[in-house]
């Protein structure tokens, strides 16, 4: 009996993830993520079926972010995934509704709706197979994020592999992703660096450093502008490795997210490195917004949200410094075309709501990025070894398509609805 591969969204683009698969006995969500840089907001394509699971990579929202919403359309499915990833999730989901209202936006689901998610959500390991009716699932380690997943599903024989959002290399926070998987018949991967490499990831932290460094001993304050969720906990080991102890903070969502990696030290590259460096440095947590404008009046390094200054407390302090020559910004991702990052990068200019100002500060971009690059991805496919590749959440998946038949491999890029039968 063929099973039935349904792409709901990231398809040529990278957000609004969703994946279905239909056995005809087993209907299987892979991820429901939101696409948060379209105003409004962008949902994958509607679920219309009872689903028997959701099968959830990791927490970023691009992924998860629309999980939610199943259940307000009453969903009563469990939802699966590493333990980390509940809280993290939570998190998250709470924070875009919290968002929406802010912005008068409408949010499709409520904390009734998150309520229920996490209810219905069941921890796996990895490497310990799982039952979905008649499918075998197998969690495997995507070095994303702490507790990022690859789902492999065995189904009548067949298998096909999902690797959500992955890397190959170690960074300081986690190992690289694990390589010892079954062969698949069916591969879907993501291809968000597909075309693009990553540079030298040592020469990055030393330029990353020196910035820090020189801000410092002109008296001024360093505001590192990260993702809550891994990036921040990665900016942190790498002050700690250079030996930083000027006072250092943590600032906006930043706090919850490193306090729930630090409860999961098993998943962290070295155990527990998230606490030892914060405990090395002494970090300290910005725990009410009045602290903000204390301790912006002595150098110190500040790491806070949001990563493309779209919100979050790194508004504040681009409020009260940016005209001051003495301070710096490091944005430690990429920045989404359009954003509010991308936008002071191109024009020198933090323009989000009321805020309009010239940007004096050093402001310096930094490629700290926890995804595969091109000659990773190719490499990783290659080892795979699948029969077929389905090319999803990239900016270019057709071209990254293209180059996986370059190398002989049967490859394509599916659009946003499309149906396959395998």
């Amino acid at each position: 009996m063929l099973t039935e591969l349904s792409f709901l969204g990231a398809c040529n683009q990278v957000g609004s993830s969703g994946i279905l698969v239909d056995t005809r006995t087993e209907k299987i969500l892979m991820d429901y993520g939101l696409k948060l840089q379209d105003k409004p907001i962008q949902y994958p394509e509607e679920v219309d079926i009872r689903l028997n699971s959701v099968l959830l990579t990791h927490a970023h929202l691009d992924h998860s972010g629309a999980i939610p919403y199943l259940f307000h359309q009453g969903q009563k499915c469990p939802v699966i995934g590493q333990e980390i990833s509940r809280p993290l999730s939570k998190m998250l989901w709470l924070d875009s509704i919290k968002i929406a209202k802010m912005e008068g936006e409408k949010c499709k689901f409520n904390n009734n709706d998150v309520k229920m998610a996490v209810k219905k959500y069941q921890a796996v390991s990895y490497r310990k197979p799982f039952k979905i009716g008649r499918v075998a699932a197998t969690s495997y380690d995507a070095g994303h994020i702490p507790g990022s997943s690859m789902f492999l599903l065995e189904i009548n024989g067949k298998k096909i592999l999902y690797t959500g959002d992955f890397n190959t290399e170690d960074t300081r926070l986690i190992a690289g992703c694990d390589w010892n998987i079954p062969e698949p018949d069916v591969l879907i991967t993501e291809s968000t660096y597909g075309g693009k490499e990553h540079p030298d990831r040592e020469q990055e932290e030393r330029k990353f450093i020196q910035l820090v460094k020189d801000t410092l001993a002109n008296d001024g304050v360093m505001i590192v502008s990260s993702f809550a969720i891994a990036r921040s906990q990665e900016a942190l080991l790498i002050l700690d490795s250079y030996g930083i102890k000027s006072p250092v903070y943590i600032d906006g969502m930043t706090q919850k997210a490193t306090e729930i990696i630090s409860n999961y030290p098993h998943l962290q590259k070295e155990y527990n490195s998230v606490n030892n460096a914060i405990t090395r440095m002494g970090v300290k947590f910005v725990e009410h917004p009045a602290q903000r404008k204390k301790i912006i009046k002595n150098p110190c390094v500040v790491v806070t949200t949001s990563g493309m200054l779209s919100g979050g407390a790194v508004v504040y302090y681009l409020k009260k410094l940016h005209g001051r020559e003495d301070c710096s910004l490091a944005l430690t991702g990429f920045q989404v075309p359009d954003t509010e990052g991308d936008r002071l990068l191109k024009t020198g200019r933090y323009v989000h709501d009321d805020v309009d100002v010239r940007v004096d500060m050093n402001v310096e971009k930094f490629d700290f990025s926890a995804h595969a690059s091109d000659t990773d991805l190719v490499n990783f496919i290659g080892k795979v070894n699948a029969k077929k590749v389905f090319c999803i959440h990239g900016d270019n998946t057709k071209g990254f398509a293209e180059e996986l038949r370059s190398h002989g491999i049967d490859a394509e890029a599916p659009s946003r609805g499309d149906n396959y039968r395998v």
